[in-house]
């Protein structure tokens, strides 16, 4: 399964576990550009965080860039590793 960024109306929020900060992310940059943050600032590499998703470092490395579709189960694993609760808000 797949998250689709493009419908209007829905948007992932990324809550991390140790804070209370919130995130809206609307596209697969700025998705990217969180979980990059969220990495760096854990001390783990791109290398690391491949091999315990099961993924290529390239794969990784395209995902922090926003320029890979992440699979959702994909996206949960992440979030485990990174401490992160990802809420999917369909909006009013």
């Amino acid at each position: 399964m797949r998250i689709s960024w493009c419908l209007p109306g829905i948007w992932v929020i990324i809550l991390i576990r140790e804070g209370i900060l919130q995130i809206k992310i609307r596209n697969l940059s700025e998705l990217g550009k969180a979980l990059k943050n969220r990495r760096k600032d854990l001390g783990i590499t791109q290398k690391e965080l491949a091999s315990i998703c099961n993924l290529s470092h390239n794969g990784i490395s395209r995902i922090e860039m926003g320029e890979s579709d992440v699979k959702l189960s994909t996206l949960l694993k992440m979030g485990q590793i990174l401490g992160i609760d990802l809420i999917l808000d369909l909006g009013e």
